[in-house]
């Protein structure tokens, strides 16, 4: 178990694990998404290796934090707040599995196998959904201190979220440029300023709380983005799957956080002879593919100096 600096209530739950030999490689943090946990990186759910083990044998220390409350991170009412009830069959094919009569059916490769409940690889992708906080600021001030504290303890790393993971990876690198070599940012939580009914809106921008103690009033008006020194000299990467839907999403994340002063570059997915996949790109068969995509980026981007940057080659 791990305590972050939030508060010394709140322990988050780490998993962690290495190569045999150090290669010199940076680690990554690995930040689920909404309603996961942190074994959505270890497997996929037809059981081959996830990105964790890929990255292990790439030679990268990896981190898995189960986001607070997520998973083997204890929930508690009185920090936490009310929960949601986890997303339902529906919800996940409509999210991760579109049926026949979706648009995004007969372009959704990546996902081979049944899309139904009851069939082995459905039911390996839900069950280990969630419940959600229903406040979603309590979760971002939450998520970004526990993953700000997990980098205090082990230094800097290249930080990789999915979904609604992604404010955790903002608000990290914005307080802590210091300790954040890159961002990894894929099919992020967007657009900007989202509205997410009874779960509360990405006030911010890109989240739901400040992006650090010194945001103005303006950080909530989208015809002024925020100026994110923190983000400035940080590589980014949005990756884009084209059978999710997400796209215009996903540019709109770009266009907020090159406003704001951010060198980003938009992964998309089918431009890089990747296409077929949605939004659980990081477990769909060719995730192995993606993963490569994205290693190949960071050697070629180089990431933020830091005091114990090793190079990611």
């Amino acid at each position: 178990m791990f305590t972050g600096s939030e508060t010394s209530r709140c322990a988050s739950y780490v998993h962690w694990e290495a190569p045999a030999a150090l290669t010199g490689q940076l680690p990554v943090v690995l930040v689920h998404g909404g309603g996961g946990q942190s074994i959505d990186w270890t497997t996929t759910p037809n059981g081959d290796p996830g990105w964790a083990r890929l990255l292990v044998e790439a030679g990268h220390p990896v981190y898995l934090p189960d986001r607070p409350g997520h998973g083997r991170s204890p929930y508690r009412a009185g920090i936490h707040g009310d929960l949601l009830p986890a997303a339902g069959a529906a919800d996940l094919q409509r999210l991760f599995a579109p049926t026949p009569g979706d648009d995004r059916y007969e372009t959704h490769t990546g996902w081979p196998w049944a899309r139904t409940p009851g069939t082995a690889q459905f039911d390996a992708l839900t069950s280990s959904a969630q419940p959600l906080p229903r406040d979603i600021a309590v979760g971002h001030r939450l998520d970004g201190a526990m993953l700000a504290a997990l980098l205090e303890v082990i230094g800097p790393a290249v930080v990789v979220t999915h979904s609604a993971g992604a404010p955790a990876g903002w608000i990290a690198a914005q307080r802590r440029p210091d300790l954040v070599a890159s961002v990894v940012a894929v099919e992020p939580l967007g657009p900007p300023y989202r509205d997410l009914g009874r779960r509360g809106r990405l006030t911010y921008g890109v989240t739901a709380v400040p992006l650090d103690d010194r945001a103005c009033a303006a950080a909530t008006d989208p015809t002024r983005p925020p100026r994110l020194l923190g983000l400035t000299a940080t590589p980014i990467a949005v990756v884009t799957a084209d059978a999710s839907g997400r796209y215009d999403d996903d540019l709109a994340t770009v266009g907020f956080l090159r406003a704001a002063g951010a060198r980003v570059d938009h992964l998309v997915l089918a431009d890089l002879g990747v296409p077929g996949h949605g939004h659980g790109v990081i477990f769909e068969n060719g995730h192995d593919r993606v993963l490569s995509i994205i290693r190949n980026w960071l050697t070629a981007s180089p990431s933020r100096p830091t005091s114990a940057d090793k190079g990611l080659s």
